[in-house]
């Protein structure tokens, strides 16, 4: 079995690198990839204390999950073995970038008539609050005042508010990232540049008008590798969609559980939410063993 999505405290995950493989080794996981957010640290850091690397018995393939623009909307693209030392990842003020849309979020609401506290902070060192949405909303949902007005918002959850609202162009809370990441060509050609694949980290999550209609979008006009086609939120039509998508265009596939520890919480390392992913080295055959891997 493997896992092809994992994040660790290098970006928005709570597990150490350490912890992280100690669990793919308890797991008894073929294959992994640690696709931190923006981020091949945890790379650097093996490089550095290779005694960490003894842990895993398995394959490492060297990835990242990198922001990207696509027709104003907010998407990741999973760069599977690239050159960790090359890339050349857009560079963030990740305090920076998450404080503008922090004072966005809050103007919003005040707008909006919903009850916020102005003096709410993004804590780069905690990772339960490194990010606008998850400090926002934590702080927006503990009023009952605001309930009526967040009800007829639509959807508000903690965990895919960044989609359906801060990368929704439809929401009062949507904010163009585009000065901060690359669009997906550009990006998609530096992970080439670097000798890795390029595969959309999963599609059908994005607030795309019509989803399906997007993916080809980006399949036809873009040189993206492969798409991520099984994922824990995704149900067997998804799958089977994603899947028949790569076939008609002769891309690649993958998957991953998109594992984040306790941030996560329901989302179980190689199994995903409840059993319900299992992904077979079969799965990536066509390219798993063409990629860098340490």
């Amino acid at each position: 079995m493997i896992d092809l999505h994992l994040h660790t405290n290098h970006s928005d995950g709570t597990d150490s690198v350490k912890e992280l493989l100690e669990n793919a080794e308890k797991q008894k996981l073929d294959i992994i990839s640690i696709t931190d957010h923006n981020s091949v640290s945890a790379y650097f850091e093996l490089e550095e204390n290779p005694e960490i690397r003894k842990i895993y018995s398995g394959e490492i393939i060297i990835g990242s999950e990198i922001k990207a623009i696509f027709d104003d909307i907010n998407i990741e693209i999973l760069a599977y073995g690239i050159d960790y030392k090359k890339i050349n990842i857009k560079k963030e003020d990740k305090l920076q970038v998450q404080t503008d849309i922090l004072k966005h979020y809050i103007n919003v609401a005040k707008n909006l008539g919903i009850k916020v506290d102005e003096d709410i902070k993004i804590d780069t060192k905690d990772p339960t609050k490194i990010f606008a949405c998850w400090v926002f909303y934590d702080n927006i949902t503990k009023y009952k005042e605001n309930e009526k007005i967040l009800n007829e918002l639509g959807p508000i959850n903690r965990t895919t508010f960044y989609r359906d609202h801060e990368g929704n162009i439809n929401s009062p809370f949507y904010y163009n990232t585009s000065k901060y990441y690359d669009d997906i060509k550009t990006l998609i050609d530096k992970i080439h540049g670097c000798g890795g694949l390029a595969f959309l980290a999963h599609g059908l999550l994005y607030p795309f008008n019509n989803k399906e209609e997007a993916i080809e979008k980006i399949l036809k006009t873009t040189p993206i590798d492969g798409l991520e086609c099984i994922y824990p939120l995704f149900n067997k039509k998804d799958t089977d969609f994603m899947i028949n998508l790569c076939q008609k265009y002769q891309k690649l596939m993958s998957g991953g559980s998109d594992y984040h520890a306790k941030n996560k919480p329901t989302i179980s390392m190689g199994t995903g939410i409840d059993n319900n992913i299992s992904i077979q080295k079969t799965f990536v055959k066509d390219w798993v063993n063409k990629v860098r891997k340490i």
